[in-house]
């Protein structure tokens, strides 16, 4: 179920924090297609447990976790003239 406005603003004023500060699920994530979600939406996933009878998730919708992150970068010219060096 993807969070309304309201729902959005209580749970993060409830929780003191951030959009941002919520654990992320791809767009392309099952759950998220499930409900239609866009990036920027938060999404409230409940699940079976074994010890009590449900529990709740929000994650964060977001398009990609790779355009978040600097791993696929290719090295500076820097690093490329220094280890041609050694």
């Amino acid at each position: 179920m993807i969070l309304s406005e309201k729902e959005r603003k209580d749970l993060l004023t409830k929780y003191k924090i951030r959009a941002e500060q919520l654990p992320r699920i791809l767009v392309t994530d099952p759950a998220a297609v499930a409900v239609d979600a866009k990036p920027g939406n938060i999404i409230k996933i409940k699940r079976k447990s074994p010890t009590a009878k449900y529990t709740t998730a929000y994650r964060l919708v977001v398009e990609s976790e790779a355009s978040e992150s600097s791993i696929f970068t290719e090295p500076s010219e820097d690093f490329s003239a220094s280890s041609e060096e050694m």
